[in-house]
């Protein structure tokens, strides 16, 4: 080694190796004068709530869009494909208006439309799969599936001893859809078990309610309520909002009739207690299929499976 070199190993190991030398300070990140302290503010480290009021908003609103064109698009389809013989658009819509075995295919359709635009933009927006921000815990609802379906069957049967106490409208439209024909009245029990509770219970628990009590709960660890009102009083008060607009979206098929309304209301403050206190949406859903069910339960025994659906204006 030269003189020259043994100097730069001196005065500059690294530099004499061919690699500049490079001060590394010690480390004190996280801490101040010797004391631990928090790398990043407590909020980094607080639960993200999700869904929340913006969220359940652009759900409403992508959903609304979605069903527009979905069901748009699926009367073009029925009348390209020609599934009722050579009947126009107007026809078609009006058809979809009032019988299952247009309406509900097209309703289906646009269902999945809906599932087509709001599953991979929230996963996008939630960095995480759509089936963990809506709380979606299948296995709550695997464990629990008898006890779920019973729960339903009850709530049906004992919701239906309550509306004999109750005014109802004598021909309501659900009725009146249900008396077009065997297939639609079918259809529309496979519908009201399967695809119904799906979207319903996505519209209404999976965001409209936890977005509401994921506002009580803002509210209270921002310290603008107490722990005692958020549970006492947020917490009800979300459900009966949520319960107001799930019986409002119902009134259509009820004739605006209040007496039924209180009892979809009813039903709604089950599945959304069964929601919140097994923090499942799959189990609100097996729940909402069993309670829909025996909505067509007793119209089954009463008609032959259908087959004598005169039987019900009698």
């Amino acid at each position: 080694m030269t003189p020259l070199e043994d100097d730069l190993q001196t005065e500059h190991p690294q530099e004499a190796s061919g690699f500049p030398a490079v001060a590394v300070p010690t480390p004190t990140f996280g801490t101040v004068s010797g004391e631990n302290v928090p790398p990043f503010p407590a909020e980094f480290f607080r639960p993200r709530m999700t869904p929340n009021i913006g969220h359940t908003a652009l759900f409403f609103l992508l959903a609304f869009i979605a069903l527009l064109i979905g069901q748009s698009l699926g009367i073009f389809l029925f009348q390209q494909l020609h599934f009722f013989g050579h009947q126009t658009l107007r026809q078609l819509a009006n058809a979809a208006q009032d019988d299952p075995r247009v309406s509900l295919p097209v309703q289906g359709f646009s269902y999945a439309l809906v599932a087509l635009v709001v599953i991979p933009t929230f996963s996008l927006l939630w960095h995480e799969p759509f089936r963990i921000g809506i709380h979606w815990n299948a296995d709550v609802a695997r464990r629990r599936f008898l006890i779920l379906a019973l729960g339903g069957l009850g709530s049906g049967f004992g919701i239906g001893l309550l509306g004999n106490f109750l005014p109802m409208p004598k021909d309501p439209p659900i009725m009146q859809d249900i008396m077009h024909s065997p297939l639609g009245a079918w259809m529309m029990l496979i519908f009201g078990v399967t695809i119904a509770p799906l979207l319903e219970e996505l519209a209404f628990r999976g965001f409209l309610l936890p977005s509401l009590v994921n506002g009580v709960r803002w509210l209270e660890r921002e310290q603008i309520i107490g722990p005692a009102a958020a549970r006492l009083v947020g917490i009800p008060v979300s459900i009966l909002i949520t319960s107001l607009g799930f019986a409002i979206m119902h009134s259509p098929q009820v004739s605006h009739a209040w007496g039924p309304l209180v009892l979809i209301g009813g039903v709604s403050i089950v599945l959304c207690i069964v929601r919140l206190t097994l923090d499942s949406l799959a189990a609100s859903v097996v729940v909402h299929a069993a309670y829909n069910f025996t909505l067509f339960a007793g119209m089954i025994a009463a008609t032959g499976g259908f087959r004598h659906l005169e039987r019900l204006t009698t």
